[in-house]
């Protein structure tokens, strides 16, 4: 029996047990899965740059609305005062910048109907004002020594071309009512001058430019 016994106790040494892992070993894997699993989930929540453009155009899509709508709204409520106009986009814009875009559109659309049964000469007037009456303000009250100072005032109040011919045209016709400017008046009229051409340039490149036949 001890002989028996013996052997079964040798048998029974020779079986190999299951490696036990260390805790610290369990743990350092328990946290590399949930790292693994919590990347994986995060790169499928991402956006992918298709979905990130659709959104931005989406957004656009729904800022040029609402501005169109807050036009007419603005024209059907017949009330065009500066007060009136400033208050009309508290709610319907939230940003400085939306609200400005919203006013170059309305103005633009104002200069298009002007002559027609669709123009509304207080509306445009408001406008003009609240957009280029304080650019040529500011002239008047610290008038530029020469054109590099102007260019640097224009694009302070102006972030596009077009605008800063508008406000250079809307300064040109006050100063021209006024008789101790003329050195201003000539700077304003050289720069509005230069400006007009940069403009018609860039305007026939976009309409007259056509793909190039490589064949």
């Amino acid at each position: 029996m001890k002989v028996e016994n013996n052997s079964l106790n040798y048998v029974l040494s020779q079986v190999q047990q299951p490696a036990r892992v260390a805790p610290l070993e369990a743990h350092k894997m328990s946290r590399l899965m949930s790292e693994s699993a919590s990347d994986s989930s995060s790169s499928n929540k991402s956006a992918s740059p298709v979905q990130k453009t659709t959104d931005i155009v989406s957004q656009s899509e729904a800022k040029v609305t609402a501005i169109k709508e807050w036009y007419e709204v603005l024209k059907s409520s017949g009330n065009f005062s500066l007060t009136a106009l400033n208050r009309s986009l508290d709610g319907v814009l939230t940003s400085s910048s939306d609200q400005k875009e919203a006013l170059w559109y309305a103005l633009n659309q104002e200069r298009s109907a002007k002559g027609t049964d669709k123009a509304s000469p207080e509306l445009l007037a408001s406008l003009e004002q609240e957009l280029l009456g304080s650019f040529s303000g500011r002239l008047l009250a610290d008038p530029p020594k020469d054109r590099e100072e102007l260019k640097v005032l224009l694009s302070e109040h102006f972030s596009l071309s077009a605008q800063k011919e508008q406000a250079l045209w809307h300064s040109w016709a006050e100063l021209k009512e006024t008789s101790d400017q003329q050195s201003l008046l000539d700077l304003v009229r050289e720069e509005l001058s230069f400006v007009i051409q940069i403009n018609s340039m860039v305007k026939n490149m976009l309409t007259y430019s056509h793909k190039l036949d490589l064949s």
